[in-house]
């Protein structure tokens, strides 16, 4: 009898363990096959993608609907792109589609054929403190249908830069550089090229004759009237500040003036300004949470 118990109870045990095993392969059957109808795309952004994870989130106007599912790499050359292969899980859009009139998605949860060629993914960071980005997808019916080729087997989703890069795009600090750069040789070169003394001496000459004439024409007409008399010692006080005029000149196009001394230096000051900015730009680009973290140490 208690034999006959010890092989009720293993035989028990046994049908258990098989429906359990059943069970655990109609699960992982089911999902697998759930897995493979969902839709995979490949996009290819033109920028660091540093943060961008295997399994971060793919959101669909906010809303995550897929998974980054792998990375395509193997192209050698330096800044190369990396292609990125997305999920976009069926389940997670029925639980967030709009059952009815629904204008991005069809009945079984995949993208309409004509919304499909009008969608961009950007880059979007999800916090400054970890790096994290994800990919975001939009649709806008003012898009130009995109032309789809398939890269790796797997249709290819048009891509658009992210935020940050749009910035540095704008800011532009290399292209700045060089163009202070340039406007710093071209106006030391220029003021290089003037010849002061030339200058000076004209100038000088002028002064002095103008002051010749001025003596001239009081001696000859100072007798005619009081009137005369004024315009000769209004052209008298002219003569005072054209001499001024030749002094400050001279005083501030002399090589070892504080002019250009402070030029040249405020435009080189403006061009490692630039430079420093371009840094800044790159290293946010490379590691955005640096803002807050600092720079530390480069990772491995």
């Amino acid at each position: 009898v208690k034999n006959k118990g010890h092989a009720t109870l293993v035989g028990a045990f046994v049908v258990g363990a098989f429906a359990i095993l059943i069970g655990f392969v109609a699960f992982t059957g089911g999902m697998t096959t759930l897995r493979d109808q969902n839709e995979r795309f490949v996009l290819v952004f033109h920028e660091n993608i540093y943060g961008l994870n295997e399994g971060g989130k793919v959101t669909m106007n906010g809303v995550r609907i897929g998974r980054v599912e792998r990375f395509f790499l193997g192209d050698a050359a330096q800044g190369a792109p990396v292609p990125v292969l997305i999920e976009i899980n069926r389940k997670y859009v029925r639980r967030h589609m709009a059952e009815q009139d629904n204008e991005l998605f069809d009945d079984d949860g995949k993208f309409r054929p004509d919304v499909l060629s009008r969608i961009e993914g950007q880059l979007v960071q999800e916090s400054f403190v970890t790096g994290i980005i994800y990919v975001n997808l939009e649709y806008d019916p003012l898009l130009p249908e995109f032309n789809a080729s398939m890269l790796h087997g797997y249709r290819e989703i048009p891509s658009r830069k992210s935020t940050l890069e749009e910035l540095s795009a704008s800011l532009d600090p290399e292209r700045l550089g060089k163009q202070l750069n340039q406007l710093l040789g071209s106006a030391n070169q220029r003021l290089e090229e003037l010849d002061v003394i030339s200058i000076k001496e004209s100038f000088r000459s002028s002064s002095e004759d103008f002051r010749a004439f001025i003596e001239k024409f009081s001696e000859a007409f100072g007798p005619l009237g009081p009137q005369i008399g004024a315009a000769s010692d209004e052209a008298a006080q002219t003569l005072v500040e054209m001499r001024k005029l030749s002094v400050s000149l001279n005083r501030m196009l002399d090589p070892s003036s504080d002019f250009r001394f402070g030029f040249g230096e405020t435009l080189r000051e403006i061009s490692q300004a630039m430079k420093a900015l371009k840094t800044l730009a790159d290293l946010l680009e490379r590691n955005p949470q640096a803002v807050l973290r600092g720079k530390g140490e480069d990772q491995e």
